[in-house]
């Protein structure tokens, strides 16, 4: 009797224990860690750079793809006018931590991507001929520059095969066409007028095509400058005859390195000495006027000497008598 009091003690402790086992089990398991996807820093429009000062590579983003954790990019350039632009349709996929570690610069947004526009280069062609006759050869344009901003009249495409209602372009430093208006052609003249309201500074080719398809191209024959100096004031603005070299302070406007300053009465000229561009609004020089020098009002001249362009103050540098 006694060992089968035992024996049912060791069995209710037994199902005890089970039950507890059971019970443990069934508990709330603890909760598996998750990680947020990485965001993207960039979005559809914005150009990105190097630097925020970068003056070399541009990229536009087109999009970014979640599943691939890759950007689409396309390379945009920046025009004298500060607008952006692209030069084709093409563009790349790259991977979101390579690009944001490369270019980690925004320093734009586009509305959207059609907002960059697509400048195409100017067609590399010089001559085209077909069976129905010579096509246009082009050998000079007069003038073959002008400045930002100004009419261009061009007295003379000179050249052969022209033909009337021949048309004429300019395609400018970036590739953007410029069409000339007044078109007057005959077998071996053009005359026409462009209008470089917002041209890009440097060299262009002049693009003729007659009005049976055929077309010619001056590659380089025609430069847009960037608008030449102006010249506002100049302290002090006298100085005398023998005396003391005057250091000047020149202000204006589109001054460049290297820059001459020169004053004028008739045929008379002196140049400063020591001339410092310290801006495109500043230039410091040093005047001596020579013992015989004739007196009165000098005009006064800023001449930027890369481009030749000269720019002429409206008040005039007053040459006294030593007495």
């Amino acid at each position: 009797m006694r060992y089968s009091l035992i024996f049912c003690g060791i069995l209710i402790m037994a199902v005890l224990i089970a039950g507890c086992s059971d019970q443990s089990g069934s508990g709330t398991a603890t909760p598996v860690q998750t990680t947020a996807a990485t965001q993207p820093k960039f979005v559809a429009g914005d150009i990105i750079a190097k630097t925020p000062a970068s003056t070399d590579t541009f990229w536009l983003i087109v999009k970014f793809d979640t599943k691939t954790d890759k950007y689409e990019r396309a390379m945009v350039f920046k025009s004298l006018q500060q607008t952006w632009f692209r030069r084709d349709n093409w563009t790349e996929t790259v991977e979101r931590t390579l690009v944001e570690k490369l270019y980690p610069a925004k320093i734009f947004h586009a509305d959207s991507i059609a907002a960059i526009p697509i400048n195409t280069p100017a067609p590399t062609v010089t001559v085209t001929t077909t069976t129905s006759g010579p096509g246009p050869v082009i050998s000079s344009i007069t003038p073959n520059y002008g400045t930002i901003g100004t009419l261009v009249s061009i007295s003379s495409i000179a050249g052969r095969n022209f033909q009337s209602g021949a048309t004429v372009k300019l395609y400018d430093a970036v590739g953007f066409p410029i069409t000339a208006t007044n078109v007057l052609a005959t077998d071996s003249k053009i005359t026409c007028v462009f209008d470089l309201n917002g041209a890009t500074a440097g060299k262009g080719d002049i693009v003729v095509r007659n009005p049976d398809g055929q077309s010619a191209t001056l590659t380089d024959g025609f430069t847009v400058n960037e608008p030449g100096p102006v010249v506002t004031t100049i302290d002090p603005s006298e100085g005398t005859v023998g005396g003391h070299p005057l250091t000047l302070l020149i202000t204006g406007n589109n001054f460049k390195v290297p820059a001459k300053v020169l004053f004028f009465k008739g045929s008379a000229e002196i140049e400063a000495e020591n001339v410092v561009v310290n801006s495109a609004t500043q230039i410091t020089c040093v005047l001596t006027i020579p013992k015989g020098t004739t007196l009165g009002l000098w005009s006064i001249t800023v001449r930027n000497v890369a481009d030749k362009q000269n720019g002429t103050a409206t008040n005039k540098f007053t040459i006294n008598n030593a007495t």
